[in-house]
């Protein structure tokens, strides 16, 4: 063979080695992540991941799997039925911005998301975890949307609302529905400014609305029906969340005269104070 055809081939044979560096395949240790999440289901064929091919960035990308070149950044899998727990290694998967499993029969602990930065979006709601590590909302930093409702975490005990939290400047939507929180209302919520709904009802909350609250641009407001002792104390702070616009407080223990100013709030559509210990007229709105 000519020695300029030798040249041609070894040109081409470089060429494809940086090819296959350009379009590299999934990150190792993505697709360990995943792989263990499969493993860990009892009917995964529901994902439809292929048994035979260790490259979820594909391409094809694998089913309910969205990528970044070879990084996985979504995961959205919800109301699938699927049965299992999750890997504890899950924060392994570190260019995660989007989760999506909520409606499913997952149980166990819930994994560790510790240093999920790029993490903006996580909806495990409608699950079955039945607990949370401390160290679950460590290094959060781009964390705007989390849903863990009708989930029993730590059953016999309850849990409290960790102070890493705070550290998630950017949230907007925390709903914690029916997932065993206990304690006071964390005061550190009333200084994330960036928050516009907060849904904490039907857990053990106790005590009264923390002042730090006052002024909070929240729209929606949901803390009606805590077990146990309840919320208590004055409503009067709920008439300096100007922007409020759906107001859940029934099943409590507030106490006091119902503001008359709260019906001038200008965006309220609802708001239900039954079944605590108010006097006065209720709000028209």
């Amino acid at each position: 063979m000519a020695l300029g055809n030798w040249i041609k081939i070894l040109s081409l044979s470089v060429l494809l080695g940086f090819a296959s560096v350009a379009f590299a395949t999934t990150d190792h240790g993505d697709f360990a992540v995943l792989d263990e999440f499969r493993k860990r289901l009892t009917n995964a064929e529901l994902l439809k991941w292929p048994s035979n091919n260790e490259d979820p960035c594909g391409p094809p990308l694998w089913p309910y799997v969205i990528c970044s070149g070879s990084r996985v950044t979504e995961i959205q899998a919800k109301n699938l039925g699927l049965i299992g727990t999750l890997p504890p290694g899950f924060n392994d998967l570190s260019m995660l911005a989007n989760i999506g499993l909520q409606g499913n029969n997952l149980t166990g602990a819930l994994p560790s998301f510790k240093g999920l930065s790029n993490l903006q979006y996580a909806f495990l709601d409608y699950n079955q975890f039945d607990s949370i590590p401390a160290d679950f909302f460590v290094g959060l930093d781009s964390l705007q949307v989390l849903s863990l409702d009708k989930n029993p975490l730590n059953g016999s005990t309850g849990w409290m609302l960790p102070s890493d939290l705070a550290n998630s400047a950017q949230l907007m939507n925390l709903s914690l529905v029916d997932c065993n929180l206990a304690g006071p209302l964390p005061d550190f919520l009333g200084n994330m400014r960036s928050l516009t709904h907060l849904k904490l009802s039907y857990n053990n909350l106790t005590g009264e609305i923390p002042a730090s609250y006052e002024g909070l641009p929240l729209q929606t407001l949901w803390l009606n029906n805590q077990e146990g002792l309840g919320l208590s104390g004055s409503l009067k702070i709920i008439t300096s969340m100007t922007m409020l616009n759906d107001v859940w407080l029934h099943g409590n223990q507030f106490t006091g005269r119902i503001p008359s100013s709260i019906g001038a709030v200008a965006f309220l559509r609802r708001i239900w104070l039954n079944d605590n210990q108010l006097i006065g007229r209720y709000p028209l709105i």
